[in-house]
């Protein structure tokens, strides 16, 4: 098995490579929120994880599943500050991706479903496997070679087959608390064009202000509006995606000035509307 690597030391991304492949048994420094970015991430849990978000579900998921996540599909996988995760993680650039497979990409459509992440549920000899090729990648230590680029589409071919193994979705355990949570969020994804408030949820709802926004933070780990802006600008960077100028999106979801969109926007991605509308 791979050796331990600060999390800090090695990034799961590098911008410009086509993929790139982690081993981590450590403490996470600080929690980590719901996020998104423009990779495929393929992530191989061997520790259980009491609340993952993917999309707009929360719920737990055991050790040993794989989890598929699209480009674009905000998640959050783990979060307790000082707890320990085992897991492999493999990083593809999606774009590379199709170019390299050319119409052979047409098989692997789940991975451009930004709302559609899926679990992969391999037994104990597949998950030798998997944890094998992942292994052998990482001895590769980032460097692109043909045999990198083996040992890269053999472990992509390992879970291409567990997918195609894998007829029908297998469900996993959502506590009753987790499910108000998923409720709330299935609302609000419906109504990210609205300025909804911690005040409208909760009549909505039926439920006391205060105990929604502590509810939603004990299995979202985030504040409720950090959450809410966090999906309003991944529904900007999509409608950015499909040509909308950055004016068109500010008015289609309801921000109050261009000014203020433009800083949030450049605050949430790192980049301003306009400069990731032309890239």
């Amino acid at each position: 098995m791979a050796t331990d690597k600060n999390p800090m030391e090695t990034p799961l991304y590098h911008i410009g490579q086509p993929f790139d492949a982690a081993y981590r048994n450590s403490a996470t420094p600080f929690p980590v929120g719901p996020h998104s970015h423009n990779a495929t991430e393929f992530y191989l849990t061997l520790t259980d994880l009491p609340d993952v978000l993917l999309g707009d579900t929360v719920r737990a998921v055991p050790a040993g599943t794989l989890i598929v996540i699209p480009p674009f599909c905000v998640h959050q996988l783990y979060h307790e500050a000082g707890a320990s995760y085992e897991r492999y993680i493999l990083t593809v650039q999606d774009k590379w991706l199709s170019l390299s497979l050319g119409e052979g990409f047409a098989d692997f459509s789940y991975l451009e479903e930004s709302s559609a992440p899926c679990f992969l549920f391999p037994d104990l000899e597949q998950k030798r496997e998997l944890i094998r090729h992942f292994d052998e990648l990482l001895s590769f230590e980032g460097r692109l070679s043909p045999d990198s680029l083996v040992a890269f589409f053999t472990l992509l071919s390992d879970i291409h087959s567990l997918k195609k193994m894998q007829k029908k979705p297998h469900s996993l355990p959502v506590s009753a608390s987790q499910q108000k949570v998923n409720d709330i969020i299935a609302y609000l994804n419906e109504h990210l064009r609205e300025n909804l408030t911690i005040s409208d949820l909760a009549a909505h709802f039926y439920l006391n202000p205060d105990y929604l926004g502590r509810l939603f933070k004990r299995h979202m780990h985030v504040p409720l509006g950090h959450y809410i802006t966090l999906q309003r600008i991944n529904a900007a960077e999509a409608l950015l995606r499909e040509g909308k100028t950055v004016s068109e999106v500010q008015e289609l979801l309801g921000y109050s000035s261009y000014a203020y969109f433009f800083r949030t926007f450049e605050k949430v991605t790192g980049i301003s509307p306009s400069k990731y509308r032309k890239l």
